[in-house]
């Protein structure tokens, strides 16, 4: 813990500028969001990049998730609710609602591209593949800006070898130690508390680069990770130190009852509970 480096230059991402970018269109009409007109492209899994493509999607971008053939197997992880006519998973649904859906086999040719056809009338290209795997995809950052000049690429990844869930990431970084109380063993909580600070982090990264982009008129490649997540919450103060009596609740069923939880909550029929949108704009 001792030896954990700082988050670079303050900040939880690494921005880059890239070649020139087009001419961007007019702003977002009355009422609209900040990001209405902007497209992207969303290549992710469980929780933290889905998690960024659906805060950008509330701020008014237009979210288009490429899944597998039959589509994402995570959509039938219990518990399952009735969303829209359709059973699926209730942790699915509050990640990828209001996204829209390309099905296509990243492993072959004509899903390849499908993918690369959707990216060239695209604003941000947000995933989470593997660094290994991306290259020989066709989807690093050099391949792509040929595609769509002036491009965000945004890249929500573990943060290194290993690190490729949350649970690691929290005892890797200290975070685990700092979770439990004084002079207990290090206790990492099942909460994906990594992966849900993770995917504000790309999608604040994301807008980040698409204002800088705006200001320089040059593509942008944002990078971000859960291990940079986790050495943000690693500044603050642990539960050990905090007031006394202050505890911590990682029960999502009993934050959705707490009264302060639940005005910005909204419930389906069937009780299953979404965030709703935390912004107005006029």
């Amino acid at each position: 813990m001792a030896e954990r480096p700082a988050v670079l230059g303050g900040m939880p991402w690494r921005l880059r500028a890239g070649g020139p970018a087009p001419a961007c269109g007019g702003g977002p009409g009355p009422g609209a969001g900040p990001l209405h007109g902007v497209t992207v492209v969303e290549i992710t899994r469980r929780v933290q990049g889905p998690l960024a493509g659906r805060v950008l999607a509330l701020l008014g971008a237009d979210v288009v998730r490429v899944e597998p053939p039959g589509g994402d197997p995570l959509r039938g992880v219990p518990p399952v609710a009735e969303v829209g006519g359709a059973a699926v998973s209730a942790r699915f649904a509050a990640l990828n609602r209001g996204k829209g859906v390309l099905e296509a086999d990243l492993r072959s040719a004509e899903g390849r591209s499908a993918v690369r056809e959707l990216i060239g009338r695209a604003d941000i290209l947000l995933h989470s593949l593997a660094p290994a795997k991306v290259a020989g995809l066709g989807l690093d950052a050099e391949a792509v800006a040929a595609l769509r000049p002036g491009l965000v690429y945004a890249q929500a990844s573990g943060g290194g070898p290993g690190l490729s869930t949350d649970y690691p990431v929290q005892a890797h970084s200290g975070l685990a130690a700092l979770l439990a109380p004084a002079g207990e063993p290090p206790r990492p909580t099942l909460l994906t508390v990594c992966d849900v600070l993770g995917g504000l982090v790309c999608a604040a990264g994301a807008v980040a680069a698409l204002e800088a982009r705006e200001r320089t008129g040059r593509a942008q490649r944002v990078e971000s990770s859960l291990l940079s997540a986790a050495r943000l919450l690693c500044g603050a103060p642990s539960a050990g130190g905090g007031p006394a009596g202050v505890e911590a609740c990682t029960d999502l069923a009993v934050l959705a009852r707490d009264p302060r939880v639940a005005a910005v909550l909204e419930f389906g029929p069937d009780g299953c509970a979404f965030v709703r949108a935390p912004w107005e704009f006029g």
